[in-house]
């Protein structure tokens, strides 16, 4: 790929001339339709997706950025969007068409004072992986080191601004791909827009990133869980240079028929990362794409891409797990308590507002600990039995403030639990948080707590 179309004219003329295509495509399907069989109509439907899919991806791949971060949210939700557009946006994970090697060549140039051939021993210009904000290569150093080298897309963070008002554009063309029903959740998607910009601006400071790494790779100890360490003579603002991590990405292992021991395996060590550096350590890796994780053949992780990461208040932390019981045990006052420990003004005439959405809400949230193991293969559908209940929580009028660290706790869990469905994973939940409310004091004996 050459260069990117970096000014606010140049990528608004990819988002006007995408969805001026999808609205043709539209067009011709519905001007064919009535002179259709029925498995005619439904082939041509099929063919429509199929070129509409590729569309959006093209556009997505020449935005990148922004766009990029959008097409991940989208890829992961199964239940707003066609199967065929869902599997075109997944490869914006990590499957995004690498850079020209001369403007990578450029980057690190400009960044660290010495051409790739002077840096390292050896340096392969093919991308290994390439997704929203930069790609990454491989590398070994004179030393003998095998590295990974992420390189910034150039002029990626000069866009971000401006990409808010075309992607309102561009999610105005995806909505044709919902029907009646689902079209609500795009008001809900743009609303996400402004949350992803945010972080992105955060993400192109690899400084910053090349710090929340570190953090994790001295601070994150579990058995079977790998973190890359940072070469720091290598790093600055549009360069990150870290230890090479080895593995696949989820949907190249799921290709290798990978046994239920070892998906549950995968599955709890990612859970077990969450656990730890959010309720022990107080940091969340609040980006939980598939792509940031890689899979080893026993079901071991190795977890990369430190670019989005929420620091937890003390608050928050300490307050989460009686929150987290009051919903257990369904107990109205007892919830509204816990929210105004964790500081969210909540009206105390919310009954009507509990009825409808907490009470729902709190039975599908501690539906996982109802039992020793949550199995998602037969509760394959828990993320979308939860998704509108989120939703309305998120908008209760009964609820005057809302606590920030909120929206990425609940949004990487539901991230995480995405990608156990696809695991078809069997995850224990109720280990961590028994022994949590043991240790706050929230309950004496917790033998009932996934008896069920």
């Amino acid at each position: 790929m050459s260069k990117l179309p970096s000014t606010q004219l140049a990528r608004a003329g990819v988002v006007g001339s995408t969805a001026m295509k999808l609205g043709v495509g539209k067009i011709k399907t519905k001007v064919k339709r009535p002179f259709l069989s029925e498995s005619a109509s439904q082939r041509s439907e099929e063919q429509r997706e199929d070129q509409e899919a590729e569309l959006l991806f093209k556009a997505i791949t020449q935005l990148r950025g922004t766009a990029v971060k959008l097409a991940q949210m989208l890829g992961m939700e199964t239940e707003v969007l066609p199967e065929r557009v869902r599997q075109e946006l997944s490869k914006s994970y990590h499957q995004v068409p690498p850079l020209n090697r001369v403007l990578v060549r450029k980057v690190i140039q400009d960044e660290l004072g010495s051409t790739p051939e002077d840096l390292f021993k050896e340096f392969d210009s093919t991308a290994l992986a390439a997704a929203s904000l930069g790609q990454v290569h491989r590398a070994l150093t004179w030393e003998n080191l095998d590295v990974a080298v992420k390189v910034q897309y150039p002029g990626i963070h000069v866009t971000i601004d401006s990409d808010m008002k075309l992607l309102g554009t561009l999610v105005g063309g995806g909505s044709k791909f919902l029907s009646k029903e689902r079209r609500p959740n795009e008001e809900i998607l743009r609303k996400s827009l402004s949350e992803i910009a945010a972080r992105l601006s955060e993400e192109t400071d690899y400084i910053n990133e090349a710090e929340n790494t570190r953090w994790f790779n001295t601070k994150l100890d579990i058995q079977g869980v790998e973190t890359p360490a940072v070469l720091d003579e290598f790093c600055s603002k549009r360069v990150i240079v870290t230890e090479y991590m080895s593995g696949v990405h989820l949907d190249e292992w799921l290709r290798t028929n990978p046994t239920q021991e070892e998906r549950n395996r995968a599955a709890q060590h990612i859970y077990d990362v969450f656990f730890q550096s959010a309720i022990n350590l107080k940091r969340v890796h609040a980006d939980p794409n598939p792509g940031n994780y890689l899979f080893k053949d026993n079901g071991d992780i190795a977890l990369i891409d430190y670019g989005c990461v929420k620091v937890l208040g003390e608050r928050f932390v300490r307050h989460i797990p009686t929150l987290l019981y009051a919903f257990y045990k369904g107990e109205y006052e007892e919830i509204l308590n816990a929210y105004e420990q964790l500081g969210m003004k909540i009206r105390r005439d919310a009954q009507e507002d509990f009825d409808k959405v907490l009470r729902p809400f709190g039975e599908w949230l501690s539906l996982p600990f109802q039992r020793e193991t949550f199995d998602f293969k037969t509760n394959n559908r828990y993320t979308v039995n939860g998704r509108n209940l989120i939703h309305e929580m998120a908008h209760l009028g009964s609820f005057e403030s809302v606590e920030e660290d909120f929206i990425f706790f609940d949004r990487t869990i539901y991230g995480l639990f995405k990608i156990f469905e696809q695991l078809e994973a069997e995850v224990n939940f109720v280990d961590h948080w028994k022994h949590l409310w043991h240790q706050s004091g929230i309950l004496d004996d917790a033998s009932g707590v996934g008896s069920e």
